[in-house]
């Protein structure tokens, strides 16, 4: 079993004034998150979008997981929502300058918040950046 959390920090999920969610990471990675024609995508964007309503903010982990018992060895992205954290799958990681959307998976399962930082914590892995 191997993990490497290869982001960790604070994010804001919100709305602007046309009802288009985004999700910031650590304060400067900002995605669209849009419903595409078969599932949901995080699209890279600028950070000029401007809150009308947050909907969700903490911490969050973006982890990669390998032959690991409780994840698929996909790119995760948990992003805690009150006492538990919420389970988004990225089949191909986060969108890049050069690949810009990704499709994203939103799991039905939730971690609660200590089991995760519990778990994360005893791999000893810490993030790049």
């Amino acid at each position: 079993m191997a993990l490497e959390i290869i982001s960790r920090g604070r994010y804001e999920l919100f709305e602007d004034e046309h009802g288009h969610r985004f999700v910031v990471l650590g304060g400067r990675r900002g995605y669209a998150w849009i419903q595409g024609q078969k599932s949901p995508l995080l699209v890279r964007t600028g950070s000029n979008h401007r809150k009308q309503r947050v909907l969700q903010h903490g911490k969050y982990f973006y982890v990669e997981f390998k032959d690991d018992p409780k994840f698929r060895d996909v790119p995760h992205l948990f992003l805690e929502s009150g006492e538990e954290y919420q389970e988004l799958v990225l089949p191909n990681g986060l969108p890049t300058g050069s690949d810009p959307q990704k499709r994203l998976v939103v799991s039905r399962h939730t971690v609660p918040k200590s089991e995760l930082e519990a778990y994360l914590g005893a791999s000893r892995h810490t993030a790049k950046g």
